[in-house]
């Protein structure tokens, strides 16, 4: 299933093929230099924790390991678990216009030909995904993609997905939060807090965060304002996690309560009330091997 990948070289400077994880698809480098791995080494540094109900983790996690496997063999960013009870999603109220706060966008290189976008977009028709929306695509598109994004959910309280083709560059995974329209300031000085970093590519209603970089991939969290008078919906049956240092130091200076709920593992809220887990003091795993040295790996041991 994994690909090859194309030998094209990469322009820099070039245009990922993307600007947000929702709306508009221009203006965002794929291929800058102003993280490298040694500036950002952790992978893990933003991951997501799902919570499945009984009987359905096993399902939940193989659909997201077959998406991520296109991308990196070892790309464990998602953790599946069960809770005990059965649990209802919660429905919005009426007459406000809301959606999944968290999203999640992978930019896959189109190499040659579009087939394993394609492929992917095919395994979104087939249970357990299930589609939820579709939204207009600004800027360039590939003959073969409509002139629109389809998002797709696993169940309900989950973050929204879709795929998008790179034209040339890096592949991205980018973790999307969708903000409220008057609170998306503060929101972004509150994520420069956690993850100790400014933002990039900042707009008045978009901004990227480099996590990690390497040849091959780049890992983003980024934050999305919506339009006045749209909600974004917490996702409770998954809740993003963030590793961090200095929690002690930290605690202090976030806007809502924070307090420790394991060892180890702090929650709290941003903003617009989506948790948080802070999981403190761990030391960076090892860097992911770059695709060529997997692929290098595998035809050794062959």
């Amino acid at each position: 299933m994994h690909r090859k990948r194309s030998g094209r070289g990469q322009d820099q400077g070039a245009d990922s093929g993307a600007e947000t994880g929702g709306s508009e698809y221009s203006g965002v480098s794929s291929s800058s230099s102003e993280f490298s791995a040694e500036d950002v080494p952790d992978p893990f540094l933003v991951s997501v924790h799902i919570i499945a109900n009984p009987g359905e983790s096993a399902v939940l996690q193989q659909a997201i390991d077959h998406l991520l496997a296109w991308i990196h063999p070892d790309l464990q960013l998602f953790r599946v678990s069960e809770r005990r009870v059965p649990r209802r999603p919660q429905k919005s109220g009426r007459g406000i216009t809301s959606q999944p706060a968290l999203a999640v966008i992978l930019f896959l290189q189109e190499d040659y030909d579009e087939e394993p976008i394609l492929q992917l977009h095919e395994s979104f028709q087939r249970p357990p995904w299930h589609y939820h929306h579709t939204e207009r695509v600004h800027g360039n598109v590939l003959p073969y993609m409509p002139g629109s994004q389809d998002f797709f959910i696993l169940t309900p309280g989950t973050p929204l997905w879709a795929i998008r083709p790179v034209h040339y560059g890096k592949e991205i995974v980018r973790f999307t939060i969708y903000c409220r329209h008057e609170n998306f300031a503060g929101t972004v000085r509150f994520y420069e807090l956690i993850l100790k970093r400014r933002a990039h590519q900042q707009k008045a209603d978009f901004c990227v965060f480099p996590v990690y970089s390497n040849v091959d991939l780049d890992i983003q969290f980024s934050l999305k304002r919506l339009p006045r008078g749209h909600v974004p919906r917490p996702t409770e049956s998954a809740v993003l996690e963030f590793r961090v240092k200095d929690i002690q130091q930290l605690v202090p200076l976030l806007p809502n309560p924070c307090s420790p709920i394991s060892e180890g593992r702090w929650q709290t809220e941003d903003l617009d009330g989506n948790k948080l887990l802070l999981q403190a003091g761990q030391e960076p795993e090892l860097t992911l091997m770059t695709w060529k040295g997997f692929r290098r790996l595998m035809w050794t041991q062959g």
